[in-house]
């Protein structure tokens, strides 16, 4: 097993990456190196970093001898050319960190503009079912691989690296041999829900206008970043939080260890944030 960590800011990396996790999680997760560094906004294309931060975090990455690796959101027609503009800016830098897609349109524009690029599946790929009131209460259904066969099988013939995601309720997303991909977990976080209207954004935009829906059309100005928010929910005991436009959960540890059996890499979050 080798392990990833997603990072905030360029700061020491720890010798054993599950020290970024509740105590809690070391008995479960097997022993392992840092191989690659987390980086970017896999939610929010507001919440992307510059070109100059991302070459930082390449830079860093280098530095430690491990790999850089860009999260990349859901995005509008509008978010599509400025993740254009970012990876132009990076390439002509002689940047090429590893990119995660977690859009379509993001994933054709990494094949026609950018094939020298890595090109990794992200976690909102997998559409299947991440209900925290079912993830408590549900058998786990032991699936084993053949659910999203096919989806794995055009993921390669688009030249997809490695296939990554979080726990979900049915398992068997990331396959018996990935056909040929790395596979991927993330935790301890999964998300429960996103969307393109950001509550946290609307808010904000509120204190100034009183019709709290202008606030879904204004200009984000990124407060949510790295910030999250306690939820407290009658229909289930699992900790949740909202964070920017994405409600997150902590996975029942009971739910991760046959996810843990299918993966290469388990990219580890220290909090849940956007």
């Amino acid at each position: 097993m080798e392990y990833g960590i997603l990072v905030h800011d360029v700061a020491p990396l720890p010798p054993d990456p599950r020290v970024v996790c509740a105590a809690s999680w070391l008995d479960i997760l097997p022993p392992g190196p840092l191989r690659a560094i987390y980086f970017g906004s896999e939610f929010c294309e507001f919440l992307l970093p510059d070109a100059v931060q991302v070459a930082r975090y390449c830079k860093h990455a280098q530095n430690a001898g491990i790999e850089a690796v860009l999260l990349t959101p859901v995005a509008t027609p509008g978010g599509l050319v400025r993740i254009k503009q970012l990876l132009y800016d990076l390439t002509a830098a002689g940047n090429a960190p590893a990119v995660v897609f977690n859009d379509w349109g993001v994933a054709t524009l990494l094949r026609e503009f950018f094939p020298a690029l890595q090109r990794r599946a992200g976690r909102l790929i997998n559409r299947g079912i991440r209900d925290p009131r079912l993830m408590e209460k549900e058998p786990f259904s032991g699936n084993t691989g053949e659910r999203g066969k096919r989806l794995r099988s055009m993921l390669v013939s688009f030249g997809v690296s490695a296939l990554e995601t979080d726990p979900d309720l049915e398992g068997g997303f990331l396959g018996g041999g990935g056909e040929g991909m790395q596979r991927v977990l993330y935790l301890p976080y999964a998300f429960a829900a996103s969307s393109r209207n950001c509550l946290i954004k609307a808010d904000s935009a509120q204190r100034i206008d009183a019709c709290f829906t202008k606030g879904l059309g204004t200009t984000c100005s990124g407060i949510c970043r790295g910030e999250s928010h306690r939820i407290n929910r009658p229909d289930t005991h699992l900790p949740l939080w909202r964070a920017g436009n994405t409600v997150f959960f902590e996975v029942p540890q009971a739910r991760v260890e046959n996810h843990i059996g299918q993966a290469d890499r388990i990219v580890l979050h220290e909090r849940p944030t956007p």
